[in-house]
């Protein structure tokens, strides 16, 4: 890793942290003149959303219906079709929107961050004056953070980079890295991937059940699918909490709760209906 993508890296995390010390020791640290490149942006984590936000519209969208089914009495048979064709279809609404809105969002990032590249070359003094007032709120001197930005003004790929995040809270994909459209795509996949195979998993109690003439109950094959959409239901609540640094237990818990709640509604709206006939 060459200095100045170490110094780079280490002046955004010591800017975000708003970490003083550290931000002085990466922009006191020298740099070589050869080594003077823009790192490209690490990707790791990137479609973790994508994962929870998919999986979770997935398994209870399918279990709600799988709920609704089983209360209304309808054959195995029956409710595996119904839920499956919804499982498919809803998959692949959701992916498109995925796809649409994540491009309407990186279109409105790069608009944002176009102008802020052209007042930076228009009004590099101003912008220093902004620069300068943003690490003044985090905490540094005036003139500490005046002497950073002097040393990192230079490079403006770096600086457009800072100022975007703090305004914006996201930069803009270079397209040399495949651009805003193979990202959507990505995104879009892995949330189709991931809603399909989360929605899925409560309907392996039912296609492996093998009596599909059999009228939907309170029964062992219910029980089973319930047992596995809690499990998975649980699992992404508690990964949903890792993502957004809350208490992974309580977000497991919270979203159990949630699912039940759509669950048992769903139960009892079939069986009324089943039993006003």
């Amino acid at each position: 890793m060459s200095s100045l993508t170490r110094n780079l890296g280490d002046a955004r995390n010591a800017f975000e942290d708003n970490d003083i010390n550290k931000s002085i020791q990466a922009h006191n640290s020298p740099v070589d003149e050869e080594d003077r490149k823009e790192p490209h942006k690490e990707e790791s984590g990137e479609f973790i959303k994508s994962i929870v936000f998919g999986g979770l519209d997935g398994i209870i969208t399918t279990f709600a219906i799988v709920a609704a089914a089983t209360g209304a009495g309808l054959t195995r048979g029956v409710i595996l079709i119904v839920a499956f064709a919804n499982l498919l279809g809803d998959a692949i609404g959701m992916a498109v929107g995925d796809y649409v809105s994540e491009l309407a969002e990186e279109d409105q990032i790069k608009l944002e961050q176009s102008k802020l590249e052209k007042q930076i070359e228009e009004n590099p003094e101003e912008q220093k004056l902004v620069l300068v007032e943003l690490y003044e709120d985090k905490g540094f001197t005036n003139e500490q953070a005046k002497r950073i930005v002097e040393l990192l003004f230079p490079y403006r790929k770096t600086v457009t980079s800072i100022m975007m995040m703090e305004e914006h809270g996201a930069v803009a994909e270079d397209e040399e890295d495949g651009g805003s459209k193979y990202g959507a795509i990505k995104s879009a996949l892995v949330t189709f991937g991931s809603f399909l195979i989360c929605g899925g998993i409560p309907l392996l109690s039912y296609l492996c059940s093998g009596h599909y003439n059999i009228p939907g109950d309170f029964d062992k094959i219910f029980i089973i699918s319930i047992a596995l959409f809690a499990c998975v239901l649980f699992a992404l609540g508690c990964f949903k909490g890792y993502v957004s640094n809350k208490n992974i237990p309580i977000s497991g818990i919270q979203m159990l709760l949630n699912g039940a709640i759509t669950t048992l509604v769903a139960f009892w709206i079939g069986y009324g209906i089943e039993k006003a006939q």
